[in-house]
C-alpha cells in the first residue's frame, strides 16, 4: 500500500542501509529547505523522513532507497548550512515522483523483509569470510579495521567496501538470507584476488627475494 503522504527525495551516489548511522553536509539551497521542512514536521509532532537515493541531482537512478530519520543537528551556520547525522529506517519503493518543490518528492511504498529464520550457519560463514577479507586488506594497505561484533546482512555490508552496484541489489533483496548468500559469493570472488595481491606486495617488499643468500 502507497504511503498516503510524499517524502522527500534526497538523491545522492550513496546506498544507506537501516540502521546505518549516515554524517552528511546540508549546503545547497534545495536541501537546506529540505531540512527546514523536515524540523518543522518534527516540531509540529510529525515525523517526516528523507527519502535517501541511488542517484544524483534530479536523476533518481534506484528504485529502492532507505528512508532516514534526521537524527541530530551537529552544527548550523549562519547561511543555514548544516552538519547532520541521520540513520536509516525502513526501506521503501518510489511509486511517483513529484517536482513541485525545490526537492523531489515521492509517494512510496515501505518494503519489508519476507519472514523467516536466519541461517546462523550462513551468518557465521558471511562473517568469517569477512574477517579474512579485512586481514587481507590490512596485509595489503597497511591499514588495521575493526570489524565488531556484526547481526546481520546489512551490518556486514557497511563495513565491507562493495560497488554500488552490489550495495543496491543487497538493498533491494527482501529476505536476509539471499542477502547474506549474496555475500558470501562476494567474499569468494574477492579473497583470491586479494591473496594473488597479498603475494605481488610481499615479493615488492622483499625486493623480489624470497629466501636469504649466503
Amino acid at each position: 500500500m502507497l504511503d498516503r503522504n510524499p517524502i522527500p527525495l534526497f538523491p545522492l551516489p550513496v546506498v544507506v542501509f537501516p540502521d546505518q548511522i549516515v554524517p552528511l553536509h546540508i549546503f545547497e539551497p534545495r536541501y537546506k529547505q529540505m531540512l527546514a521542512d523536515v524540523r518543522a514536521a518534527d516540531e509540529r509532532g510529525e515525523i517526516l523522513p528523507i527519502g535517501m537515493i541511488l542517484g544524483e541531482d534530479r536523476e533518481v537512478q534506484g528504485e529502492v532507497g532507505c528512508a532516514m530519520l534526521l537524527a541530530k543537528v551537529l552544527d548550523e551556520f549562519d547561511d543555514g548550512r548544516l552538519n547532520i547525522i541521520g540513520r536509516g529506517g525502513r526501506r521503501f519503493r518510489i511509486a511517483r515522483i513529484a517536482e513541485d518543490k525545490p526537492y523531489l518528492e515521492a509517494w512510496v511504498e515501505y518494503v519489508d523483509d519476507a519472514e523467516e529464520p536466519t541461517d546462523p550457519v550462513l551468518l557465521a560463514k558471511a562473517v568469517a569470510a569477512l574477517e579474512k577479507l579485512v586481514g587481507q586488506l590490512e596485509e595489503v594497505t597497511g591499514m588495521r579495521a575493526e570489524v565488531g561484533s556484526l547481526q546481520n546482512a546489512f551490518q556486514i555490508a557497511q563495513v565491507t567496501g562493495l560497488d554500488l552496484e552490489v550495495r543496491q541489489q543487497l538493498l533491494e533483496m527482501t529476505t536476509e538470507n539471499g542477502r547474506l548468500h549474496a555475500l558470501c559469493e562476494y567474499f569468494e570472488q574477492m579473497i583470491p584476488l586479494l591473496e594473488a595481491e597479498g603475494k605481488l606486495h610481499r615479493l615488492s617488499s622483499s625486493n623480489g627475494h624470497t629466501g636469504s643468500h649466503k
